[in-house]
């Protein structure tokens, strides 16, 4: 079990550093247009229909799953954290459960969308270029199925109390931004 965790991270941090590098190629594209915008006074086309139909789509729909193996969803642990450990593994799994729920209906709902815009070859028109959108489309889906896989994932470890080879660890992380430490 613990081997299949450690492919499900290596997954998830090769999608990450694609994502890392799409949030840098959004950058580099807005700088672009803006100089091109104001040096030469021709903004590039398409670049608000780019950024927001595939870098954005694209970089927050793969942080997904990292931020489901790195623990860091969103969560309110004013009550769960008072009570006992045995109380809180069994409360991780409900979560866990809740998510392979969530996530695979969310994954089957937006793979049939994908497939709407992939049949119809959706597109935004700017100015006189039509920019297909409809490859973005299936990036939700595919962000959703991450999340589904590493929360089934951790339900199975948590139901077994097998190991999980999940890398959930955010050191690095946790030093820069750990609350009332000086950096």
């Amino acid at each position: 079990m613990t081997r299949l965790g450690r492919i499900i991270s290596r997954v998830i941090s090769v999608l990450s550093m694609v994502g890392t590098l799409l949030l840098l190629a959004m950058v580099l594209h807005i700088t672009c247009d803006v100089a091109a915008r104001y040096l030469l006074n021709k903004p590039l086309p398409g670049t608000i229909e780019i950024i927001i139909n595939y870098h954005m789509i694209i970089i927050g729909f793969l942080s997904l799953a990292f931020t489901e193996e790195k623990n860091r969803n969103i969560s309110v642990e004013l009550v769960a954290d008072l009570l006992p450990q045995g109380v809180q593994k069994r409360l991780d799994v409900l979560a866990s459960f809740a998510a392979v729920v969530v996530f695979g209906f969310l994954t089957y709902r937006n793979w049939i969308e994908a497939m709407k815009k992939f049949d119809i070859k959706a597109y935004v028109t700017q100015g006189s270029t039509d920019i297909p959108i409809w490859p973005a489309y299936f990036v939700v889906p595919l962000g959703c199925a991450l999340v589904t896989i590493v929360a089934l994932y951790k339900l199975a470890c948590g139901v077994t109390g097998a190991t999980s080879g999940l890398d959930t660890s955010l050191d690095e992380v946790d030093e820069v931004t750990a609350p009332g430490e000086a950096a």
